[in-house]
């Protein structure tokens, strides 16, 4: 029987960047494509905080070599890419990292089966993922329960 792939969410399932970047960007008047552009990576993954031990069950996980995992994070400018490999590589994870560009779905960079499982924080990417044949679960960190998907707050136990 195939090995389940689990790929994980970064933005709000490792890091609280979601919340922080929501911050920053109703401190500043512009629109998104610029906001983004302009936001220093570095300095908000600096700022940003582990939500729930997420990088210490990757490494539990990465050590024991028992679950294929992937982390699959949307990106909006090379800076983005960039400063998410230092963040997470910095914290001695060696999983591989799958990099979402605008206006991409993560199915369309890895289509999904029945054995593929997405663990994140939109509803919106679950509902495609399982839509495109794989399965979702939803992560939200005060434990607010979707009617559609199984809920998680912690990656502990998933991996």
């Amino acid at each position: 029987m195939p090995k389940d792939k689990i790929f994980i969410d970064f933005d709000g399932v490792l890091y609280d960047t979601e919340a922080r970047i929501q911050i920053k960007k109703n401190a500043c008047n512009t629109n998104w494509t610029d906001f983004l552009e302009t936001l220093d990576w570095y300095e908000l993954l600096e700022e940003a905080k582990e939500i729930n031990n997420a990088i210490s069950y990757l490494l539990e996980a990465q050590s024991k070599k028992e679950k294929d995992i992937a982390i699959l994070t949307k990106v909006h400018t090379i800076l983005e890419m960039e400063a998410k490999v230092k963040k997470i590589r910095d914290n001695g994870v060696e999983l591989p990292i799958l990099f979402v560009p605008p206006s991409i779905k993560k199915s369309q960079i890895y289509t999904p089966n029945n054995h593929s499982i997405l663990i994140d924080d939109s509803i919106k990417n679950l509902v495609d993922w399982e839509q495109s044949g794989g399965k979702g679960i939803y992560f939200n960190e005060n434990c607010e329960e979707s009617l559609e998907f199984e809920t998680i707050n912690t990656l502990k136990r998933i991996l």
